[in-house]
């Protein structure tokens, strides 16, 4: 009996948004990086705070949380420590940091719009999603050639 080769299982959409997500997060840390590789958390300098990590120990931290429309937005992802990423973003003052420094960096009127429409459904096509994992990792290699 002869076995046909099995084709290979094309990944949902939701697994494609997870590997932009990933992808983009390793890029915002990458682009934060200095020319040794080191990165600064943002929301412990917003607190008036400094840690410094490699870009491969820090996080690429959510200012709306993962799981909403602005997931593959670069703008609403930053390097985070593990603290601030995984605890701290439990605590209002960490979220407000967080705030403040989305504020300092692309003005007021950008984050509101950014919480009203952290809600919104946001519809992507297979052959979108696959197009922007292609060019951030094209980026990421590029950048990663630079450190």
């Amino acid at each position: 009996m002869i076995k046909k080769p099995r084709k290979k299982k094309s990944k949902t959409l939701r697994g494609l948004v997870d590997d932009l997500a990933v992808a983009l997060q390793k890029h915002v840390r990458l682009k934060a990086a200095d020319s040794n590789g080191y990165v600064s958390c943002v929301t412990c300098e917003a607190q008036g705070k400094r840690t410094v990590k490699h870009w491969k120990e820090m996080q690429g931290g959510h200012f709306i949380e993962r799981g909403k429309a602005h997931k593959v937005l670069e703008e609403n992802i930053h390097p985070q420590c593990p603290y601030c990423n995984q605890h701290g973003m439990k605590r209002a003052s960490v979220v407000l940091a967080y705030r403040s420094f989305m504020v300092d960096s692309y003005g007021e009127d950008f984050v509101k719009a950014m919480e009203r429409s952290a809600n919104d459904v946001v519809k992507r096509s297979r052959p979108d999603i696959e197009d922007q994992i292609k060019e951030i990792k094209r980026r990421n290699s590029e950048l990663e050639a630079q450190l």
